[in-house]
C-alpha cells in the first residue's frame, strides 16, 4: 500500500453513489426540525471526502446560486469529478485532491462553508487522518455551520467485526476482492458446520446474506481499510466536541421523532439526564448499526414565530412515481434500524391533498385544510416519514432548472456511451431520483427532443452499442421486430407515467 493512502484501501475507485440525506434541502429540513435553521440558497457546501463527485454534483445542479467544494484525497476521484463537472456545464463546483492531514495545517484553505458533509468515511480512516479531519472541519465551518456525519456505530456493527478482521488477515497475502471473496468462503464454510460464532452473533447469518447483495466495489472499501473501526455514538460526540461541535441530532428524518420507537422506549429516552446517554440508550434499544448525524457549530434558533412560520412554509410535492400501498394495508417506513407501519387512511389523506396542487402545497396549507385536522406536532410527523420514503418530495416552483437540465444531458449521454450513472437531478425539488440504465437511454432521447416516432429506433441503437440483452421469459430475444416492441412498450409507459413529472420538475 503507497504511504500517500494511510492505512486506507484506494486500489479501485469508488462507488457512483446517491446520497438524499446529504443534499442541502433535507438537511436543512432536517435540521429545522431539530430547532436550527440554515440558508437554503447562497449558501457554501464542502464535501471531505467526495468520491466520484456524483453525489456532489448533483446537489451542485440543484443549487446554482450557491458554492460547492469536493476533497478527496484520490487523485482517480477527482479526475473523474472534475470531468463530469465540467461536461455538466457546472460553474458552482470544484473538486481538489488533498489531504486531510494536511489542511488540518491550513484549514482556510478553501475558505468557510455553511454545510460540510462527510458520508460514512471517519469509520473508516486512521485516528491520525480522523483526528485531523475533524479539526479541519471544525474550523472550516462558519459559526451556526452544519456538520452531516455518517458511520459505523456500535452495537449494531458487532457482528461485523470478526468478518472484517478475517478479511484483514486475508490481504496479508491476497488482494483486496480476492481476500474478501476467500473471507465470505470461510464464513459459509463455518456456517455449515454450525459453530457457535453463530449462536452468539445471531445477526452474522443475515449479514452474510446481504453480502451477496451488495456492489463487489462498496464491500471492497467497507471492508478492506486496516483502521475500519465502529463507534459508540457518545465517543463520536467527545471527539466532536473537542472541535467545538455540538451534537444537534439525526439526518434520518425518522428518527427525529421519539414517537418513532413506541411509547415505552420514548418514555426512556425523556428520562435520561443527558444527551449523551439519551443517544447512546436509544442506539442500544434499536441495535443501531449506522449514524447519519449533524452536528452544529453553535445554534442558530429562530425566535418562536418565525420558527413557526419556516415549518408551516416547506413546501412539498407528491411523488407519482411512487404507488400507494393496496387499500387498507399498513404504510410501511423504513429507516435505519427502525420500521415503522402507518395508517392508510390517514397517510393516503396527505398525498391526496398534496395531488391536488401540481406545484406543490406547504405545511401550513396542510394545516387548513379541513379534511385534514391535525396538529401542527402530529402533521409534521407524517410529512416527514412520507418525505424520508419518496412518497413526498421538496417543492420549488421557482427554481432555476438550466443548471440541473444541462446536468442531465451530459449524464444521459454518458450513460448511452457505458457510464454505470443511474441518478437524474429534479432541480424543483432539489434533488435526485434513481433511474434505471434503460430508461436513460429513453430519456437521452428526450433530452435531445428526437421526434417520438424516432425514439425506439435511437434507444435500439444505443442499446446494440453497449450489447444489451432484452430477454422474455429469461430467454435472449433474437428478432429485431420483437425488440422493437418491446422497446415501443417501455417508451410509452415512460411517456405515460414520466416524461411529463420529469418535466414538471425541471429535469428536462
Amino acid at each position: 500500500m503507497n504511504d500517500w493512502m494511510r492505512g486506507y484501501h484506494a486500489d479501485n475507485g469508488y462507488t457512483y453513489g446517491y446520497y438524499p440525506e446529504t443534499s442541502p434541502v433535507m438537511l436543512s429540513w432536517a435540521a429545522l426540525l431539530q430547532g436550527h435553521q440554515m440558508p437554503s440558497a447562497k449558501f457554501r457546501y464542502l464535501d471531505a471526502g467526495c468520491g466520484q463527485g456524483l453525489n456532489l454534483i448533483l446537489s451542485a445542479a440543484a443549487h446554482p446560486e450557491s458554492e460547492f467544494v469536493g476533497i478527496d484525497f484520490s487523485p482517480e476521484h477527482v479526475a473523474h469529478a472534475s470531468e463530469l463537472a465540467a461536461a455538466c456545464g457546472l460553474k458552482n463546483v470544484q473538486f481538489y485532491e488533498a489531504d486531510f492531514v494536511d489542511l488540518a495545517k491550513a484549514p482556510l484553505t478553501f475558505g468557510q462553508f455553511d454545510y460540510a458533509a462527510c458520508h460514512g468515511i471517519t469509520t473508516w480512516v486512521s485516528p491520525t487522518v480522523k483526528e485531523a479531519l475533524f479539526s479541519f472541519i471544525g474550523k472550516a465551518l462558519r459559526p451556526s455551520g452544519l456538520f452531516y456525519n455518517s458511520y459505523n456505530t456500535l452495537p449494531g456493527q458487532l457482528p461485523t467485526v470478526p468478518f472484517q478482521h478475517l478479511v484483514l488477515l486475508e490481504q496479508r497475502s491476497k488482494t483486496g476482492d480476492l481476500a474478501l471473496k476467500a473471507t465470505q468462503a470461510t464464513f459459509e464454510q463455518l456456517q455449515n458446520l454450525k459453530v457457535p460464532i453463530f449462536e452468539a452473533l445471531p445477526k452474522l447469518t443475515k449479514r452474510l446474506s446481504g453480502l451477496k447483495e451488495q456492489d463487489p466495489v462498496y464491500l471492497v472499501h467497507e471492508y478492506s481499510n486496516a483502521s475500519w473501526q465502529p463507534v459508540f455514538v457518545s465517543a463520536m460526540m467527545d471527539d466532536l466536541a473537542r472541535v467545538k461541535l455540538s451534537y444537534l441530532g439525526t439526518a434520518t428524518l425518522p428518527e427525529i421523532f421519539d414517537a418513532s420507537y413506541g411509547e415505552a422506549i420514548s418514555k426512556l429516552l425523556k428520562e435520561q439526564a443527558s444527551i449523551e446517554l439519551r443517544e447512546q440508550i436509544r442506539d442500544f434499544a434499536v441495535n443501531q448499526s449506522f449514524r447519519r448525524d449533524v452536528y452544529v457549530k453553535g445554534r442558530s434558533k429562530p425566535w418562536t414565530v418565525a420558527y413557526q412560520e419556516a415549518l408551516r412554509g416547506f413546501r412539498l410535492a407528491r411523488n407519482p412515481l411512487m404507488e400507494l400501498p393496496k387499500s387498507g394495508e399498513a404504510y410501511k417506513f423504513k429507516a435505519g434500524a427502525l420500521e415503522i407501519k402507518g395508517d392508510y387512511k390517514l397517510y393516503t389523506a396527505v398525498i391526496e391533498h398534496f395531488q391536488k396542487h401540481e406545484t406543490g402545497a406547504t405545511v401550513g396549507e396542510l394545516l387548513k385544510d379541513p379534511q385534514w385536522k391535525r396538529a401542527l406536532p402530529e402533521t409534521l410527523k407524517v410529512v416527514t416519514y412520507l418525505l424520508n420514503s419518496g412518497w413526498l418530495l421538496p417543492m420549488n416552483s421557482q427554481a432555476d432548472t438550466s443548471a440541473g437540465k444541462s446536468c442531465n444531458a451530459a449524464l444521459a449521454h454518458a450513460v448511452c456511451a457505458g457510464a454505470p450513472y443511474r441518478h437524474l437531478s429534479l432541480p424543483r425539488a432539489a434533488r435526485a431520483v434513481n433511474v434505471s440504465d434503460n430508461e436513460w437511454i429513453i430519456l437521452s432521447a428526450a433530452i435531445d427532443k428526437l421526434p417520438q416516432e424516432h425514439w425506439a429506433k435511437h434507444v435500439m441503437d444505443k442499446m446494440d452499442r453497449l450489447n444489451r440483452v432484452l430477454s422474455k421469459n429469461g430467454k435472449p430475444i433474437e428478432s429485431r421486430e420483437e425488440k422493437l416492441k418491446i422497446i415501443q412498450e417501455n417508451i410509452d409507459g415512460f411517456v405515460k407515467n414520466r416524461l411529463g413529472f420529469y418535466s414538471r420538475m425541471g429535469a428536462l
